[in-house]
């Protein structure tokens, strides 16, 4: 019994101490020698820094200050993508910049998202590096203070051009300028919850509240066991995911459930850096498109196969959000 129990102990130590990261201090999958069951992994990314729809600065240091603490709590080494025209509220740039400062002190990394959330479907090329070098001033010049620089770029509305040419193209300009795509594989409609969840219904019911952010949990589960499924059809095995999140209210106020929800599931935390050294992300990538689906999705369209229909909010939350 001494010698089992000590075993035990061992090969959890051994699980943590690797790439497969513990969460919150607790193993993310069943740590018996017998078991051999492997982690689920996934990086945790927020985009539209320092907000989405915070509003004025007060709420905007609120949702700051709230969302940290929970990624703290949770140990999760997230990383989150900037969009630099939103510290250009004047009389405000020093206090919004501030905000980038804090997620850097929590030990958090920092990404480019554009300057003013460009549409690059939309945006010719030439225009759209132009927002992107824009979009790097102030994180650049945090990070160096660091000793770091940029070197994630996250394509907003994860559109990644109008054509293969122009696909191409950027992905040299990024590459010269020293950035890495980071592609999402768990993509979701968390935006709209997150739109429905400050509309003023909600704000003048915390019942409401209540109720869209316990379904918005519902629909992250049922939208990581689509993602799920999806990977095991293409790759044959799940890979290191990369979740698409955003700097909101909403994940303010409900991210320990969240986390709870990926725990249940089996999942422990990794930076999106360790996420990308899975092979997955090796796949060819020749989708382009009016949408933006994940990278999961692309790479099976890439191969000749069906873009699938990922689960989407219910129509109570679309008439909320007014999408």
């Amino acid at each position: 019994m001494a010698v089992a129990w000590i075993l035990r102990v061992i090969a959890a130590t051994v699980l943590c101490s690797g790439v497969m990261l513990c969460a919150g201090g607790r193993l993310a999958s069943r740590t018996s020698a017998a078991d051999a069951v492997v982690a689920r992994t996934v990086a945790v990314t927020f985009d539209d820094l320092p907000a989405t729809h915070a509003g004025g600065l007060p709420r905007l240091r609120r949702v700051t200050s709230q969302l940290l603490a929970h990624i703290e709590a949770a140990r999760i080494p997230a990383i989150g993508f900037v969009n630099e025209g939103k510290l250009a509220v004047a009389g405000e740039e020093a206090e919004r910049t501030a905000l980038l400062q804090h997620w850097l002190d929590a030990g958090l990394e920092l990404g480019n998202h554009t300057y003013s959330h460009a549409d690059f479907y939309v945006t010719p090329l030439a225009a759209f590096q132009s927002d992107v070098l824009q979009g790097e001033v102030v994180t650049r010049r945090l990070l160096a203070a660091q000793g770091k620089q940029p070197r994630y770029f996250r394509h907003p509305l994860l559109n990644t051009g109008p054509d293969l040419a122009s696909k191409r193209a950027f992905e040299r300009f990024l590459s010269t300028h020293g950035y890495a795509i980071a592609p999402v594989t768990i993509d979701n409609d968390e935006w709209i919850y997150a739109k429905a969840y400050i509309m003023d219904a909600a704000a003048a019911d915390s019942e409401l509240r209540q109720r869209i952010g316990q379904d918005y949990i519902r629909h992250m589960s049922e939208t990581f066991a689509f993602h799920e499924e999806l990977s095991q059809q293409l790759l044959q095995r799940e890979p290191a995911q990369i979740l698409l999140l955003h700097a909101n209210a909403l994940n303010a106020e409900w991210f320990d459930e969240l986390v709870t929800m990926m725990q249940t599931r089996g999942y422990g935390f990794v930076s999106l850096e360790t996420a990308l050294r899975d092979p997955a992300y090796d796949q060819p990538d020749d989708y382009v498109g009016r949408l933006g689906p994940s990278w999961l999705q692309r790479w099976a369209v890439t191969q000749g196969k069906a873009l699938r229909s990922a689960p989407s909010a219910p129509q109570w939350v679309h008439d909320l959000a007014g999408q």
